[in-house]
């Protein structure tokens, strides 16, 4: 039997309808549908709480050392991989005193400009507002900008008519993080400066095992000579002292996703060649080769799977539009392994089960029909 004749047979049991076709492609989308968004749903979880850590100032860590920072190593700690912003602080002894609220001053800090960074609610603002040519100007408290009705962008009077730009917004809540700048301004300042900063700030995703080390590279001065001695402490712990996204992510139960969807998907395909045992014995009994049987079995089931396949194309498009470009990389990564062990299992389930039919079967198969 020739090649082109078991492809031209292939093709007539699937217009037919003999070989179960469409029955089994949607089997095996609703089997590949439930096990991708499972996993997707678990991979999504960890992600959220990784947001929400980092968010939070969960990895965000600071080394206080009163008057013996340098700012300019401070900023440059956001070179580093991992790093998404770092900045040195200092009090300031004055206030800003808005025109609109002559009788309140706003407390005052000083701040290289890879320090407005930190203050951003997001990564993706963090890194935006230390880019060069960012928008210079002070940054506001939520609770220093409402009684100003402030937003980015707006130019405010002080009480001795001069006037300041509002770079940002940032928020502080009141979530267990460290206090005093939850009614603030941050008023940016050369990281040259030749005045030294009291604290150097680092936020990092994931964080540095060596973070206490990089921040200690910020100090200057000998610390015997000081009564002060340089403390490390993170902004915030109210969810915990660390967060191992690697570890959530490796040990999440949706991780078999793969080897569930790749044996179920063989138990289909050998149920699919077992529903015509009859018709591929019959196939037999009038000469077809064993072979060229296997092979047009093959052929069919390698259709209707690669359909159901290509219709979970739209749950990869959501996944692409849903998340970052690098987000989105891993995630098809991770979850195109569903499809891979479904069409690997549905051929090794029909070969095998098409390999285990025998011609001189085929009246007890008629019989228990």
């Amino acid at each position: 039997m020739r090649l082109r004749g078991v492809f031209d047979e292939a093709v007539r049991n699937l217009v037919s309808g003999t070989s179960h076709a469409c029955a089994m492609a949607v089997t095996l989308i609703c089997l590949m549908t439930l096990c991708m968004l499972a996993d997707l749903a678990s991979i999504t979880t960890i992600q959220r709480r990784a947001d929400s850590f980092v968010a939070s100032g969960g990895s965000t860590y600071s080394i206080t050392f009163t008057g013996h920072i340098d700012g300019a190593a401070c900023d440059r700690l956001a070179s580093l991989d991992g790093v998404i912003a770092s900045g040195a602080v200092r009090s300031e002894a004055g206030k800003l005193t808005f025109a609109a609220l002559p009788s309140t001053g706003v407390p005052t800090y000083e701040a290289t400009p890879g320090a407005t960074g930190v203050f951003a609610n997001s990564a993706t603002t963090a890194r935006d507002a230390t880019r060069p040519g960012s928008k210079s100007g002070v940054w506001l408290s939520q609770e220093a900008a409402k009684p100003l009705d402030a937003r980015p962008g707006d130019q405010l009077t002080l009480r001795d008519d001069r006037t300041v730009d509002v770079a940002g917004v940032y928020d502080w809540p009141d979530d267990g993080r460290q206090s005093g700048y939850s009614y603030a301004a941050v008023m940016p300042v050369p990281a040259s400066d030749d005045e030294p900063f009291d604290q150097c700030w680092v936020k990092a995703w994931p964080v540095p095992e060596n973070i206490e080390s990089l921040l200690r590279v910020t100090t200057e001065g000998d610390e015997s000579v000081t009564q002060e001695r340089p403390t490390v402490t993170q902004l915030n712990t109210s969810q915990g002292r660390t967060f191992d996204a690697i570890a959530a992510y490796r040990g999440r139960l949706t991780v078999w996703s793969p080897l569930v969807a790749g044996v179920v998907a063989l138990l289909i395909g050998w149920i699919a060649v077992h529903l015509r045992r009859l018709e591929l014995a019959s196939a037999l009994h009038c000469g077809v080769p064993k072979s060229a049987m296997v092979v047009g079995v093959l052929v069919e089931t390698s259709v209707w799977t690669l359909i159901a396949i290509v219709t979970c194309v739209p749950v990869a498009a959501w996944m692409w539009l849903e998340n970052t470009d690098t987000d989105a990389m891993v995630l098809t990564d991770t979850l195109l392994r569903v499809p891979v062990a479904v069409y690997v299992g549905v051929l090794i389930g029909a070969m095998a089960r098409a390999g285990t039919i025998r011609e001189r079967q085929l009246f007890r198969y008629f019989k228990n029909r």
